[in-house]
């Protein structure tokens, strides 16, 4: 069975007589960004032209230092270039560059954002606005990929991606970048792709593309945004188009019986972990999450139908072992003594515990034992 999308009025016309596939190949690029040469840019509304070329930052040279200006006094957060995704020529140039925007304190939980740069006629550059696509994972969204963005760096990513792809008709897909991933019965991944309808001259689009992989290992398309350049978070909070919505699954319950019966599972979780108190409980579809608060520290405690690891955790450690507790593997991650996250499974449900600041081995194996 074909698979189809909704498209703007003024390209439906255009493909109503399409009725071969064009399925965007994929680079297999060894670099940290994709490398995609379409031979051309595109000017869309607003002026804003589209990268159709090379997105890395190495390869825009202009862009690139624009960037370095405007970041170099910066304190509190620290930016990570990831591709140029457009520009727009005024008196002077407009950069819209994709980032990885992580605040300077322990533990920070790292957002992504498309920073909008202006460079005027004699060099000096500033940043004028940011359009947040993954902000911070307060309420169980999706939380922004730590690793690499390359798809060819993340193949579990690039796998789901190609075969939820496979007989999509009307729009080429090119992915250019793995924003990140949200836990739901199973993961849906967020993947940045160059987009164009499939007719001679069509101008190229940026499209946020929702992959779906599900427990049993099937995928499918979840959801296509369009990103269109210039609309600022501040175009969003006066009423303006922001174009980037990200669907939140989880909802939040007063009793933890209350998500477990609306996650369809059984879970038991205290009301106390040692000086640890319950604050917070939510669930999703087959996922139960509670939160564990005392000061200056928070646990947070997943429980899944299936085996995939639902931490949510992209975090990189220096100390990864594997612990037999309570009749499971247990993978322990953590950079110092203690453990940050844990991951295992039953066989039947997947479990996962993560802490902002490390805990001691004892105390997480007493965690495994009260929760189930």
């Amino acid at each position: 069975m074909k698979k189809t999308i909704r498209l703007t009025s003024a390209a439906m016309a255009a493909i109503i007589a399409i009725s071969c596939v064009t399925f965007g190949a994929f680079a297999d690029d060894t670099s940290e960004y994709l490398d995609i040469d379409a031979g051309y840019a595109d000017v869309i509304t607003g002026g804003w032209e589209v990268n159709s070329g090379n997105t890395s930052m190495s390869k825009n040279p202009e862009a690139n230092a624009a960037f370095k200006k405007a970041t170099a006094e910066l304190d509190g957060v620290s930016y990570k270039a990831i591709a140029v995704l457009g520009t727009q020529v005024v008196a002077g140039t407009n950069y819209a560059i994709l980032c990885r925007a992580t605040p300077v304190y322990p533990d920070a939980t790292p957002e992504v954002k498309v920073m909008y740069i202006y460079e005027d006629l004699e060099g000096n550059a500033e940043i004028t606005g940011f359009q947040t696509i993954i902000g911070e994972m307060l309420d169980g969204g999706f939380a922004a990929n730590r690793g690499k963005f390359a798809i060819s760096k993340n193949k579990t990513v690039y796998s789901a991606f190609k075969k939820a792809m496979e007989g999509l008709t009307g729009v080429s897909y090119k992915p250019v970048a793995y924003l990140g991933k949200q836990v739901v019965a199973g993961s849906n991944y967020l993947i940045l792709c160059r987009s164009r309808v499939v007719y001679p001259g069509a101008p190229f689009e940026w499209s946020l593309v929702t992959v779906n992989k599900a427990l049993d290992g099937s995928v499918s398309i979840v959801d296509i945004n369009t990103l269109e350049l210039g609309n600022t978070d501040d175009t969003a909070a006066e009423g303006g188009n922001m174009s980037v919505q990200i669907p939140n699954p989880w909802q939040e319950y007063q009793t933890v019986s209350e998500a477990a019966k609306a996650a369809g599972l059984s879970f038991n979780a205290p009301n106390k972990l040692g000086k640890h108190k319950l604050s917070y409980i939510q669930a999703a579809d087959g996922i139960v999450e509670v939160r564990y608060t005392k000061t200056g520290n928070e646990i947070c405690i997943r429980k899944g139908a299936g085996t995939d690891d639902i931490s949510g955790d992209f975090g990189t450690y220096k100390n990864v072992t594997e612990k037999k507790i309570g009749g499971c593997t247990v993978t322990l991650k953590g950079n110092g003594d203690g453990v940050i996250s844990a991951v295992w499974t039953d066989g039947e449900c997947s479990y996962s515990i993560y802490s902002e600041n490390e805990l001691t081995g004892k105390f997480v194996k007493s965690i495994i034992a009260k929760i189930g």
